[in-house]
């Protein structure tokens, strides 16, 4: 059992050790996003994120700008529990990035109705100044 355990840790950390710097921080800007848009909604973290001219796509059709989406998330009145991010898969082309993923949560919303959320996100990434910026998010529901 010991072997097992010490084979899962030692490939774990080879997976994390074999991505490159860019995928690390699109990694780690990933989760960021996510847990400031359903847990923080801090506003000073999404202004770091975006990109000017970022366009913000829900999974019902909805579009936002830049500030109609930290707006709509600083207001947002839901507070969401069990959120998974999972299966990131990272593609990387000069200065562009998608990044897909999965997405799980209960969404608690203020009249007390709970919603189960279920989605496959398609982020774009764009490297302004040596920095990673959200410039695109689509989420789709999965049935």
């Amino acid at each position: 059992m010991k072997a097992v355990i010490s084979f899962i840790f030692l490939f774990c950390f080879i997976a994390v050790k074999a991505q490159t710097k860019d995928e690390k921080e699109l990694t780690e800007k990933t989760y960021l996003l996510s847990h400031t848009v359903f847990g923080t909604k801090d506003s000073a973290t999404l202004e770091k994120l975006l990109a000017k001219t970022v366009s913000y796509g829900h999974s019902h059709g909805n579009l936002q700008t830049r500030e109609e989406m930290i707006k709509g998330v600083t207001h947002n009145q839901s507070v969401y529990t069990d959120t998974v991010v999972s299966n990131i898969k990272i593609f990387i082309e000069d200065k562009t990035a998608i990044v897909r993923y999965l997405f799980k949560a209960k969404e608690n919303k203020k009249d007390g109705s709970v919603s189960d959320l279920n989605f496959s996100m398609l982020l774009v990434w764009i490297k302004e100044n040596a920095t990673w910026k959200l410039m695109a998010r689509q989420a789709v529901s999965l049935i």
